[in-house]
């Protein structure tokens, strides 16, 4: 195997103490020392040598060394980079007076899969000396959960042989993994393109920590200017976990709109992220549409307008040359004006309007209205298969309407940890979260309704089913899946009217579901913060987050 893509660094080495032990070793030629007497004064120094130079604070496994098994390592302190592969030299000494068979593996925090051969096997003849190679190679994966993580491994190599049972070598080393920055970074599209009278746009920015330590990303947005300009309203600067993801909204805004043109035209917006140390992490581009003031339609219409208004002047000039010539003006005589005939009205009795939801305008639950108790003949979930969260309990089963035609037709039959799972991530959220919110809103009861109608696990308005089922194709609000899938695109819809806010947060987020996006857009309005918010709906957003730290 090729050792010369280990990218490592030398530490404190052993080198002289190698030279120490090996001064009083006997060549291999030579006869070896009666073993059956306690070794010599000399070889004695060698040992204590050895042991002096290696202190407890250079690695964190201690060494054990013997006298029959001499095992040198040229340095106790290495360096690889994920990916790469590095070979360390174990040098072995048979000093004993018959053949011995080593075997050489390494022990410690270390993963099956950095090595291709887990030992390496070798024979001695009396007073033979050997040189091994352990090869190891971090891997280097493109996920997150199987890369390796930045940081210090204490290791040891170990060398046993199978006719000296009692006889064990031990020397501790110290494997440092570097340490890997990557980033991936998207912008999502924007709804609509650039006009005269929507001039700012609002892209979804996602930032991922791939590599294995923790980063500090610093944004940076570019576009032709004066065209345009980019701002980050969450802020330029984000730190990051290693598989942590967050999203940074964008705002882009256009200056200068071209006057007349017959197509839209692209402008380009670059992001960069930068780390602390300067370098760039990542880059990604988007194109925005910008259309100009006086499109092809409006040239258009103008044009036709234009000519329909010459069209009806000429023909008014050649109906009044005609009327001038071919007419007289007859006598005026005085006619009297007759009486315009009286306008009766009739008002006839039109219905009376449904009086609006008092609750349809802002809030998307009542937490302190009583609910009204099911029909005890109508099928409830069983005592024995709802499971409070953290309790550790039997997990509870759902059998999916057919009428949902969005949820997963596999067996029809799904745990709540898959259903909430599955609807979080269609919508990027926490299934945590939902879970916990459906165990605060309805203690995980799929036919709760309360006196205001809040229905099913989520406690969803009638309003606000009216207004959002149709989205993801819901019919039934007392059917899990679909009552959870309604209330999940409603909290991606308060996420997103809140970042335009400057509000990202998940607390935000529950507020507004709990209390209602109008009533929260009009405190914020006001200069209200977190501190001052009313604790009825500040507890709802915390219980639910603390909730859903217990999660397993």
């Amino acid at each position: 195997m090729q050792t010369n893509e280990a990218t490592f660094s030398r530490g404190k080495t052993d080198s002289n103490r190698q030279e120490t032990v090996n001064a009083e070793r006997p060549p291999s030629d030579s006869p070896l020392p009666d073993l059956e007497r306690p070794p010599g004064q000399k070889f004695d120094d060698a040992l204590k040598e050895i042991s002096s130079k290696n202190p407890a604070e250079e690695q964190e496994i201690p060494d054990q060394l013997d006298e029959v098994l001499i095992v040198t390592l040229p340095a106790r302190r290495w360096e690889v980079e994920p990916g790469n592969t590095i070979a360390l030299p174990v040098t072995i000494l048979n000093n004993s007076h018959q053949k011995l068979s080593v075997r050489v593996h390494v022990e410690g925090w270390l993963d099956e899969g950095w090595m291709d051969e887990p030992y390496v096997q070798t024979s001695l003849e009396p007073g033979e000396r050997s040189a091994l190679e352990l090869i190891l190679s971090p891997p280097r994966h493109h996920s997150v959960e199987d890369s390796v993580e930045a940081g210090d491994y204490p290791l040891a190599v170990v060398v046993r042989s199978p006719e000296e049972p009692l006889r064990l070598v031990r020397l501790g080393f110290t494997l440092r993994v570097l340490p890997v920055k990557r980033l991936a970074l998207q912008i999502g599209r924007a709804t609509t393109p650039a006009t005269w009278w929507r001039r700012t746009l609002n892209f979804p920015l996602r930032l991922s920590n791939q590599g294995n330590c923790p980063i500090t990303v610093h944004l940076e947005g570019r576009t032709a200017t004066p065209v345009g300009s980019v701002h980050f309203p969450g802020g330029e600067t984000f730190t990051l976990r290693p598989g942590q993801s967050c999203r940074a909204p964008l705002r882009f805004t256009v200056h200068r709109l071209p006057w007349i043109g017959l197509h839209s035209r692209e402008l380009p917006v670059t992001v960069r992220a930068f780390s602390e140390e300067g370098a760039m992490l990542a880059q990604t581009h988007r194109t925005v549409e910008v259309r100009p003031i006086l499109g092809m339609w409006q040239l258009a219409a103008m044009a036709a307008l234009a000519t329909m208004a010459a069209a009806s002047a000429l023909l008014l000039i050649i109906v009044g040359v005609l009327l001038m010539r071919y007419t007289t003006v007859p006598p005026q005589r005085s006619v009297a004006q007759e009486p315009a005939p009286a306008i009766i009205v009739v008002t006839l009795n039109q219905p009376v309007a449904p009086v609006a939801d008092s609750h349809a305008s802002s809030s998307a639950h009542l937490d302190d209205a009583p609910r009204l108790l099911p029909d005890p003949s109508a099928p409830l979930v069983l005592p024995d298969q709802v499971t409070a969260p953290g309790s550790g309990g039997p997990v509870r089963s759902i059998r999916m309407s057919p009428t949902n035609a969005s949820a997963p037709q596999s067996n029809g039959t799904m745990t709540y940890a898959q259903m909430f799972q599955t609807i979080a991530a269609q919508y990027d959220l926490d299934w945590r979260m939902l879970a916990a919110q459906a165990y605060v809103e309805s203690g995980f009861d799929s036919l709760a309704l309360s006196n205001a109608g809040a229905m099913g696990l989520m406690q969803v308005l009638p309003t606000t089913w009216r207004e959002w089922a149709p989205t993801v194709g819901a019919s039934d609000p007392f059917d899990s899946y679909s009552n959870v899938q309604v209330a999940a695109v409603y909290l991606d819809y308060l996420r997103t009217q809140l970042a335009r806010q400057g509000r990202p947060e998940k607390e935000w987020m529950l507020v507004a579901y709990h209390w209602g996006i109008d009533n929260l857009s009009a405190f914020l309005a006001e200069g209200g913060d977190w501190q001052t918010l009313p604790e009825l709906h500040r507890r709802y957003a915390e219980d639910i987050l603390r909730i859903a730290r217990t999660l397993p």
